[in-house]
């Protein structure tokens, strides 16, 4: 009875606890990618964590691992993926999602060299098409060409050894030439010895507007953040194709590899939608023009569920002329967003957050693989969990093809009944996207309204998909420095730390340059500001923005009209914060 009283007396202690937690469920919660998830995904979730289902082997999860498979199906088809030739699963988050796929990538970049090591041992005289289109021998392609094939090529040579000697003997022969069995340092020895050189490091081309995980991404597979290069942004915040290309052409000019190129479907900052359709066209003209190739990923982990917005009723793609008729907006999606997100089909994978705007608890995060047997070049197979010889399909033993050992089975069976209570597409979960991006315009444009003055909202692009990105100015504030810390204040003012119950909560983010150039000269101009000047005094502090994030799909509501309260919101703060903004001027002129 002790026990029980003390559990009982801590229950209710934690209870008490919890509501100091983020208001994630309130309109009036703007600040990160959280929100209320829906009824189906947390009534799965309840049920299936009482069995605990490991998703790691149908052994220890024989029911939630068949319902991963199906997410991931349907998350496949919901890009444009073939399901029959894509492979994908649940991870704990974008993070681990996005490991998986430079993993995947850095050893499809590899795999030539060890398939033609392979074939001259074996005697075997094997075909590979380059990217120019032209077939040649293996055997007579030099270092810089192994390193340029094309992804689906390179897995060609996959399937082309295990038709020419039993599977140990290929297997013994790809594994001492492998990259994941040598380490980097035999396996650039091993490279000069047998090419005479080993050619720069190869490099992870990113958008700038890239998740900060990927620093740590590259620092983890010993690739090193020197080799993670950040391409700059345009005024929209999305890549900058222009300098895309001129980059590939100076690594190519020096012969440096390209692993992968990361493109992003929905930034973290800005939920900015890269125009993935002008990144494979570049991709495409490098191959043709320079005989260069790489991995295309888009990290999607915010955007990628928008993608369910272009689907009908029946699943069928819809033009952005069909997508507004369905939805009843008239001026949303335009023509270049559908192209953009409608792309995604032909990337090489692909990583979406369910936890995110699938609505559906932590922690859930996804990677799709359009060329499944990719997957093969990080299998490893442990035998106390190798499936019975009688017993084969993907759901048996995913874990032989991921990184993580554990993950609840429980997000699966969440992210299943949530796919199937609202289908993907534009008539149920996409109508549920669409709702918040309309209010993310709306308030896009009660930003721009004379009201708030003497203030005057300083707005980055009406958001690709729900985040509206803004700073305030004010006719006393004299420098950059003063206008950050008006924002900063404001933000203090409405943060999570300080904002009480029932009050608007946002959050900030920094422009920093060179990165950001392409977005920070607008806001530049704007404020009435010289470029020249801001860069050299303020380039690395950057430019403080106002962040919110509009999830909830009753953000548009009329009652109550949440838009109308946050900005009403961010004036009341901004009147309160620049009394001591111009307090702490006046100071700092005093001691001057």
């Amino acid at each position: 009875m002790v026990r029980i009283e003390e559990l009982k007396n801590n229950f209710l202690q934690l209870l008490s606890r919890l509501h100091a937690s983020v208001p994630a469920f309130s309109g009036r919660y703007t600040a990160h990618m959280l929100s209320e998830q829906t009824i189906a995904a947390q009534a799965a979730y309840f049920a299936t964590m009482l069995y605990n289902p490991n998703n790691i082997s149908s052994e220890v999860a024989p029911v939630t691992t068949v319902l991963e498979v199906e997410v991931a199906k349907q998350l496949a088809e919901m890009i444009g993926y073939d399901p029959h030739r894509a492979w994908g699963h649940l991870t704990s988050g974008g993070t681990i999602a996005n490991f998986e796929a430079l993993w995947i990538a850095r050893n499809v970049l590899y795999h030539p060299i060890a398939a033609a090591g392979a074939a001259k041992d074996l005697g075997v005289d094997l075909r590979v098409s380059l990217p120019n289109g032209s077939c040649e021998r293996l055997r007579d392609l030099d270092l810089w060409q192994l390193l340029n094939l094309r992804p689906a090529c390179a897995l060609d040579l996959w399937d082309q050894l295990w038709a020419c000697a039993p599977r140990s003997v290929i297997e013994k022969a790809l594994r001492e030439r492998s990259l994941a069995t040598l380490g980097y340092q035999d396996y650039s020895r091993r490279l000069g010895a047998a090419f005479g050189d080993t050619l720069p490091a190869g490099v992870v081309l990113v958008s700038a507007t890239g998740h900060y995980s990927w620093e740590k991404i590259v620092r983890a597979l010993g690739i090193g953040s020197n080799q993670l290069v950040l391409l700059p942004v345009d005024e929209n915040c999305h890549m900058n194709t222009v300098a895309l290309w001129e980059k590939i052409v100076v690594l190519s000019a020096r012969h440096v590899p390209i692993m992968a190129c990361v493109t992003v479907c929905g930034s973290t900052e800005e939920s900015a939608i890269d125009r993935v359709d002008e990144i494979l066209s570049i991709r495409a003209m490098a191959e043709r023009k320079l005989g260069v190739t790489f991995h295309i990923h888009a990290d999607a982990c915010y955007g990628g569920y928008a993608a369910s917005i272009t689907r009908g009723a029946a699943n069928e793609r819809q033009t952005a002329k069909e997508i507004r008729g369905a939805l009843g907006v008239p001026h949303w999606p335009p023509e270049e967003w559908v192209r953009s997100v409608s792309a995604l089909e032909h990337v090489d994978s692909v990583s979406i957050d369910p936890h995110k705007l699938g609505y559906t608890p932590y922690p859930a995060g996804a990677f799709l693989l359009k060329d499944r047997r990719a997957r093969e070049l990080v299998a490893v197979d442990p035998p106390y969990l190798a499936p019975a010889a009688d017993d084969p399909g993907d759901s048996v033993f995913p874990g032989r093809f991921i990184f993580e050992g554990s993950k609840p089975g429980a997000a699966a069976a969440a992210a299943w009944l949530n796919h199937g209570t609202l289908p993907l597409n534009n008539t149920a979960h996409g109508k549920l996207i669409a709702s918040t991006v309309t209010a993310a315009h709306r308030l896009h444009e009660e930003l721009g309204q004379p009201e708030l003055s003497p203030f005057k909202a300083i707005r980055l692009p009406a958001p690709d998909i729900n985040i509206v990105c803004f700073l305030l100015d004010h006719p006393s504030l004299a420098s950059v420095a003063e206008i950050n810390s008006l924002n900063e204040s404001i933000f203090k003012e409405l943060s999570p730390a300080r904002a009480k119950a029932g009050e608007y909560i946002i959050s900030r983010t920094r422009l920093t340059s060179p990165a950001y150039d392409g977005a920070i000269r607008p806001v530049l101009n704007a404020l009435g500001r010289d470029a020249k000047s801001f860069w050299a005094e303020y380039g690395a502090e950057g430019i403080v923005i106002l962040r919110t994030t509009i999830m909830n799909p009753f953000a548009d509501s009329e009652q109550p009209d949440y838009m109308a309260g946050l900005v009403a919101a961010i004036c009341e703060a901004a009147a309160r914060c620049i009394k001591n903004v111009g307090a702490n001027s006046e100071a700092s002129l005093a001691e001057a």
